[in-house]
This record gives C-alpha cells, structure tokens and sequence, in this order.
C-alpha cells in the first residue's frame, strides 16, 4: 500500500495523474500533492473502515513533511474521509447498516443523473475510453485482485462523473466516495474467492453502461449505474459484513 500512495503522490507532482477526480498541476505545493495522494488513496479504497492513521505514518506514506500531511488529513477529514482522534491521528469512518443505506440512496440519486447527463455529452472518443477501463477492471476478477479492482471501478466511475460536465455534481459525488470507498473495498473481499460473482459485480452493468452511451440514451445509463451501485448489497453475506464492522449484531 505505501507503494502504491507513494507513486500516487509523485505522479501528481509531475503533473500528469491518470484519471483523477480532479486533474493536478505541475506547480502544485507540497499540500496539495499530499492531498491529492491521500484523497486518492482513500476513494481507490487502500484503507480499510476503522483503521487509525499517525501524522507520523502519513509523512512517511506520502513522501512529504510533517505540516503538507497534516494539512492534507485535516481538509480531508472536514470532507468527511476521516474521523479526528487524539494525538495528531484519525481513523476512517466505520459505518453502520443505517448509514450505508442513506449514503447508497443519495449516491443512486447522483451518480444516476451524472450518468443521465454524461450520455447526453459523450463523444465516441471518450466512449472508447470507458471500454479501455472496463477492460481492466475486467481482467481484475479472474486474478481476484480486489485492490486493482477497486482502483480500476474508481477510475471508471469518475471517469463518467467527469464526462457529465457538473462541477457541483462531482463534489457531492467525490465526498459520498469518501465517506464509502473503505467499507466498498472492504466487502469487496466477500466475492474475491468466486471468480464468477466478482466478475458479475464489475462487468454486467458497466456493459450496459457502455451500451447506454453508445445509443446515447440518458434513462437507460441512469438505470444502469443505480443498479450498478446497489448490486453487491445484494450478494449473500453483504449486510452482516457491515453490521460485523459495525460491532453491530445483525439485522
């Protein structure tokens, strides 16, 4: 995982990050670099709900001095990221059932009107994108690689989020992955050992997806990405892997 947060942190110091929520500038500060990493790092879901960061672990994950670090965990656990814990740490949220379910109600609402209004702007350039992500993400399921899947279904979904054109639209959206990216990972971990559902997960309704923007039809796009988040809530063993992180017994 440092790697991985590390390489995030350099690239957006080059100035040239691959299919970010928000692109970086090559005259970024050491702040913003350290932001961008670690928002990253969090919507790409490399921590897990309940894990407790140091300031201390944060200068050394993201290769910069104590003050950029300190910064970059502050904005982001004002965004809802984090959780303020003593001693200059934090720990990722841990959500209960209740809110799991009213954060999925307002994604679906979101997400499904970026994905109405991104098949309305698409170009087949950008359609042809999209399918070079999916691809990826497709490869992931065979290998049951949940860390790459998760990066890959992040950058597919912000990818569309973008094509959309709302500025105001995508900051929602971000702060809700945010708050949901660490328990989607999380669970995620359920399906890794059937190859078959995974796939099921990340390919069937990014196929529609892709089907609805090729026919630029806005309703059908709309249905697919609210079902497309809603899917793994679905599968056997879903909820009581949020009530279990929860410390709540289940329903």
């Amino acid at each position: 995982m440092r790697a991985v947060i590390k390489q995030r942190a350099r690239t957006a110091r080059q100035g040239s990050p691959r299919n970010k929520a928000e692109p970086a500038s090559g005259s970024q500060t050491a702040y913003e670099r350290a932001y961008v990493a670690l928002r990253e790092a969090v919507l790409a879901g490399h921590f897990e709900p309940g894990e407790v960061l140091t300031l201390r672990s944060l200068v050394t994950l993201l290769g910069v001095g104590t003050m950029p670090a300190r910064e970059a965990l502050k904005r982001l656990t004002s965004e809802g990221a984090f959780e303020a814990l003593p001693n200059r740490s934090a720990r990722v949220p841990v959500l209960s059932r209740r809110q799991v379910k009213q954060i999925l109600d307002l994604r679906g609402q979101l997400e499904g009107n970026a994905a109405y209004l991104a098949a309305q702007n698409i170009t087949l350039l950008q359609i042809e994108r999209l399918r070079q992500i999916q691809q990826e993400v497709s490869a992931c399921a065979p290998a049951g690689d949940i860390k790459a899947y998760a990066v890959r279904n992040m950058e597919f979904h912000f990818e569309i989020y973008r094509i959309a054109d709302n500025p105001v639209l995508l900051t929602l959206i971000q702060a809700l992955w945010l708050r949901m990216a660490p328990l989607l990972t999380s669970t995620l971990q359920l399906f890794s050992r059937d190859r078959k559902l995974l796939g099921r997960i990340g390919v069937g309704h990014h196929e529609k997806l892709l089907e609805a923007f090729q026919h630029r039809d806005p309703v059908a796009a709309e249905k697919a990405m609210r079902d497309d988040l809603i899917t793994p809530t679905q599968f056997p063993g879903y909820w009581e892997a949020v009530d279990a992180k929860a410390g709540e017994p289940s329903a």
